[in-house]
């Protein structure tokens, strides 16, 4: 990598996590301002969420990483990847993806490989969602039938990561847009161990998500929880024009978690997930920041 492109990163870098910061600090506080308005669940239960879904983002980037089939640096993929995260709480729905695909840049992939992953990662992570959402199919049983069904095609979304479709629409992308090829897009083997870290993430985030629902009697039964945080996240993650999915992922979390105790519970429950969601990203960050450092 040139002394001028590696200078560039690195200013890049550092503009885009002070943005993602300050964003992130904005969204902390009207997130916690919510949280405020019903009982909190006690630090115990809060600390092993943060456990929880530390374990998911560490298998995150794992999903990101897989995709460059061992090209570049994994643990500069990791910093990207991590980094990038800051980019979903600006206002612009664009910043997550120019984050993942320019930071990426500075593990010694091309700008081709990265920016195509970056699709290829958004179907993996939405066809992961879709399956373990999907579960609630089977667990849900307080649901009505119609929501049932829902879930049940969530399995639908692993259909598009079959790469010769994926191959086919880049090869008619590339018609249009001399930089695309299809060569760059990642072998079906990488693509489905994206999937699998995919799933891997949404379990354990789910799982926290269903242990502070489960502190404020706020799921019925509490396994549930898990595939009804799955389908609310992929629900989210679609709605581009909200940043992290805010407010929508609370809706379809209503619409699918039974709550004795009405759907205050479980919106507060939605909210510190939130908030020691943006605690673990900011771990991740220092961790991948710290062991890159000390790598050199």
């Amino acid at each position: 990598m040139s002394e001028g492109r590696r200078r560039w990163g690195k200013v890049l870098r550092i503009l885009f996590g002070v943005l993602g910061v300050v964003f992130m600090v904005i969204a902390f506080r009207h997130t916690w301002d919510r949280s405020q308005t019903h009982a909190f669940p006690r630090w115990w239960y809060i600390a092993v969420a943060e456990v929880l879904v530390i374990a998911g983002l560490a298998g995150a980037s794992r999903g990101w990483i897989a995709l460059f089939d061992g090209r570049g640096s994994d643990r500069a993929l990791a910093q990207a990847f991590y980094t990038s995260q800051l980019g979903k709480y600006v206002p612009g729905a664009i910043w997550q993806a120019v984050g993942q695909v320019g930071l990426s840049r500075s593990a010694d992939v091309s700008l081709a490989q990265a920016t195509t992953a970056f699709p290829v990662h958004a179907l993996t992570q939405v066809a992961a969602g879709g399956t373990v959402g999907a579960a609630l199919a089977i667990v849900g049983l307080h649901l009505p039938g119609w929501i049932r069904l829902l879930a049940a095609l969530g399995l639908v979304l692993v259909l598009p990561l079959r790469r010769v479709w994926m191959v086919r629409v880049l090869d008619a992308i590339a018609r249009r847009f001399k930089k695309a090829s299809s060569e760059d897009i990642p072998s079906q083997g990488a693509i489905l161990r994206s999937y699998a870290w995919g799933i891997w993430t949404l379990v354990w985030s789910g799982a926290a998500f269903a242990l502070l629902a489960h502190s404020l009697d706020a799921a019925n039964p509490a396994i549930a929880a898990v595939p009804a945080f799955a389908a609310a996240w992929t629900v989210g993650f679609l709605a581009v024009p909200f940043p992290s999915g805010i407010g929508v992922r609370e809706a379809v979390l209503i619409a699918t978690v039974a709550s004795p105790s009405g759907a205050g519970p479980v919106i507060v429950a939605s909210v510190v997930h939130r908030l020691v969601t943006m605690l673990g990203e900011l771990v991740m960050i220092a961790f991948t920041k710290t062991r890159t450092t000390l790598a050199r």
